[in-house]
């Protein structure tokens, strides 16, 4: 699950910007937990490390900048977002190695612009492996971050995307092997998950956006180990 922070100390701003993100998350099936501050010292207090962090430049208290340095002492990976009403202001934002900055009034386009390149980075690592399928309609490529669940039905795989669903002929321990382990997990016989995905976990089943997914006793426990791990990494 995706960590966002959302600082902008006028309310009105900072519901028009988690409304945009809430849409965009909601748009591409990344799960989501947006927290809204209206200071920067309000986010630095905060016990949680953000995957992202869209940032006004100028605050009362503690404003954009100063409270980016404090978040670039303590974590090197976090995604800044400047969001400001004077673009000169943005140059700044290559001080903490800031992703990039928007300008106010927000508008979709600039959160789908911004979001889509902040995704890229954060698909680095192991999630940028790609590898091709050859479907019936011709071959595929995706990135395992595409991936939101795979399962196996009536000896072909099924997989579950952000840009639709594949099918190929194969197996569920094929599959296992070119995914990472540390973000894709069986929940059952016939189906494997991409924890990223996953907004809630019970000994029963786990959500992906509406999607109900049954949890099998027997991956039960290794699930809710994996799923708590994985959140305590993004944290």
């Amino acid at each position: 699950m995706l960590l966002i922070a959302v600082v902008d100390d006028d309310p009105k701003d900072a519901s028009m910007l988690k409304e945009c993100v809430e849409t965009y998350c909601k748009t591409n099936h990344h799960a989501a937990m947006i927290h809204v501050f209206h200071d920067g010292l309000d986010l630095i207090r905060s016990t949680e490390n953000h995957d992202i962090v869209f940032l006004d430049i100028q605050m009362g208290k503690l404003d954009g900048l100063e409270t980016a340095r404090f978040i670039r002492k303590i974590n090197k990976e976090t995604i800044l977002v400047f969001v400001t009403n004077m673009a000169q202001f943005a140059i700044k934002g290559y001080e903490v190695d800031a992703l990039d900055f928007i300008l106010k009034p927000v508008s979709m386009a600039s959160i789908d612009y911004v979001l889509d390149k902040a995704m890229k980075k954060l698909d680095g690592g192991s999630a940028k492996a790609s590898f091709s399928l050859k479907t019936s309609d011709g071959t595929i490529s995706l990135s395992a971050n595409d991936i939101t669940y795979v399962e196996v039905f009536d000896h072909n795989l099924v997989y579950h995307t952000t840009k639709g669903e594949y099918t190929v002929r194969g197996r569920l321990s094929d599959v296992s092997g070119k995914l990472s382990p540390d973000r894709f997990v069986m929940c059952n016989r016939s189906f494997i998950v991409n924890l990223r995905h996953v907004s809630n976990v019970t000994s029963d089943y786990l959500l992906i956006g509406d999607t109900r997914i049954s949890v099998s006793k027997s991956h039960r426990k290794e699930l809710m180990q994996r799923f708590s791990s994985f959140l305590g990494d993004s944290l």
